[in-house]
């Protein structure tokens, strides 16, 4: 099984796939090398992608809150996992973002909340390729009772992010998990839910064997994914911890690097295994 990553790891500047890559995704699958996409995305941010790839597993969103088969026709795909985040953790980090003036996403129902459209929400809704919500009646505070499936707190300045994560974890402590997909968005799971747990439930789903999975990623939120599957690869530029965990390293976006694990793990012949 062939698992990629789609923020820095497939999608280039534009927020667009190589044509190289799925050219090469479609070829693997079509020998019978089944591909998924596991994101920190929502499902309708990430869907378009998986589509275009043409991918037919489930497709893995929020770091693996949500694991949800594609639409079939007008028939939405159905649940597999959803794991929410309590509010005894999600109501103090939305009470410490705004005592500190940043920004909050509230994810419930595929649906983007905040409290307001600022320039940090305006930059995550660029970049989803989504519209954000404004929560009020009833408040981001009353929903936040009923469990989000991810919070982000959205801060693009470099200079205060490390501070961000290092507050949010300090309040998250074992309840939640806190990571990191771009510089900027510090996001909070729920406890033991990651990318690496996600492979394993589908895995066992699909009846594939981890030591048989290429997975593909860059960023910290892809270290757990990387951890559990036969082979890790990083794209060039990925943070330090994805290249030491890597056995090997593959292009960036925008360079064909999925096409070139695609032949160098030989996924497109019939005869690999």
């Amino acid at each position: 099984m062939l698992v990629a990553d789609l923020d820095g790891t497939l999608l280039d500047r534009r927020l667009e796939l190589d044509p190289r890559d799925v050219e090469a995704a479609h070829r693997a699958q079509a020998v019978g090398t089944p591909m998924a996409v596991a994101t920190g995305r929502m499902y309708r941010s990430a869907l378009p992608y998986a589509q275009q790839l043409e991918t037919r597993l489930p497709l893995i969103c929020y770091h693996g809150a949500l694991i949800q088969e594609l639409p079939s026709g007008t028939q939405a795909g159905a649940v597999l996992l959803r794991r929410e985040v309590p509010p005894e953790v999600s109501l103090p980090v939305l009470e410490l973002a705004r005592r500190r003036g940043w920004s909050v996403n509230v994810y419930q129902g595929d649906e983007l909340l905040v409290d307001a459209i600022t320039e940090d929400v305006e930059f995550y809704t660029s970049i989803a390729q989504v519209q954000a919500v404004v929560a009020q009646d009833p408040p981001l505070e009353e929903r936040l009772l009923h469990g989000s499936t991810k919070l982000t707190v959205v801060v693009m300045d470099q200079t205060l992010f490390p501070r961000v994560m290092e507050e949010v974890a300090g309040l998250a402590g074992e309840l939640a998990e806190v990571t990191s997909s771009i510089s900027g968005f510090c996001e909070i799971t729920a406890k033991d839910v990651d990318k690496g747990t996600a492979i394993l439930f589908l895995c066992h789903h699909m009846g594939v064997d981890p030591a048989e999975v290429v997975a593909v990623g860059d960023a910290p939120n892809d270290l757990p994914m990387l951890e559990v599957v036969g082979h890790p690869v990083a794209v060039e530029g990925a943070s330090p911890e994805v290249l030491a965990k890597a056995e090997w390293v593959t292009t960036g976006p925008g360079h064909a690097g999925l096409a070139a694990v695609v032949s160098h793990y030989q996924l497109d012949r019939a005869d690999a295994g």
